[in-house]
């Protein structure tokens, strides 16, 4: 292994140790929105906003109110940091991209974006297709009645 995957490997497993630490914010504030916990921090309870792990070439920074993580190393020109990309925010980039190709692609075979996708709606129905539908609820009820008459009294005494 080359000297780069190696570093790569340390920073991606320094950056999964870390990233709990990330939710420590979220996770406190609940109980200072209810009281539980002093609304000003003193000396001795703040807790800094970056936290820094040793790494091979440098230090991983972890910036505890967003959840980036840097890696920061010495450079002939002094201290740099440079944030370590987030493999999620790439997936759920290229999820969204993918979609909006399937669905344009839909669109273009004339198919409806998604399937169980509601569809947009179309135009009012018009007076020919209300009179259409009301025509045929009439045909259906007058068959069902007469199909129900016909079972209930087959000699004609009873009928609805």
């Amino acid at each position: 292994m080359t000297r780069s995957s190696v570093d790569l490997r340390h920073v991606a497993l320094c950056a999964l140790v870390l990233s709990p630490l990330a939710l420590i914010p979220f996770a406190a504030a609940p109980a200072v929105a209810q009281g539980a916990l002093p609304t000003s921090p003193s000396a001795e309870t703040s807790v800094p906003r970056f936290a820094f792990a040793p790494v091979e070439g440098g230090a991983l920074k972890l910036d505890r109110e967003t959840g980036r993580v840097s890696l920061c190393a010495k450079h002939p020109t002094g201290f740099t940091c440079e944030v370590v990309p987030d493999a999620r925010d790439a997936y759920e980039a290229e999820i969204a991209r993918l979609k909006a190709e399937v669905d344009t692609l839909r669109r273009a075979a004339g198919m409806p974006p998604q399937p169980g996708a509601p569809v947009p709606p179309t135009a009012a129905p018009n007076a020919s297709d209300l009179d259409e539908a009301f025509a045929y609820a009439e045909r259906f009820y007058r068959r069902l009645k007469g199909l129900i008459d016909d079972l209930r009294a087959p000699s004609g005494e009873e009928r609805l």
